[in-house]
């Protein structure tokens, strides 16, 4: 199953030089998945969490002879 974390950007809080397209393009770039614009100008959005890939199992140790006394 996918696991996901969210994030909000306003996007009244665009910086004036900026286009509010430029800054979800910006999110877009690194994983960010616009989900829905609200009508107070919030954006929505989402990505995959990245899950570390799985370690192989290591095969448990054979137990060793006990060594032998008349050596």
């Amino acid at each position: 199953m996918s696991e996901w974390e969210y994030t909000t950007i306003n996007l009244c809080d665009v910086p004036a030089r900026s286009l509010a397209v430029d800054v979800l393009n910006n999110a877009g770039e690194k994983g960010w998945e616009l989900i829905a614009i609200t009508a107070n100008h919030i954006a929505y959005l989402k990505r995959q969490i990245a899950k570390p890939p799985a370690r192989p199992r290591r095969a448990s140790p054979t137990p060793s002879a006990p060594p032998d006394p008349t050596s």
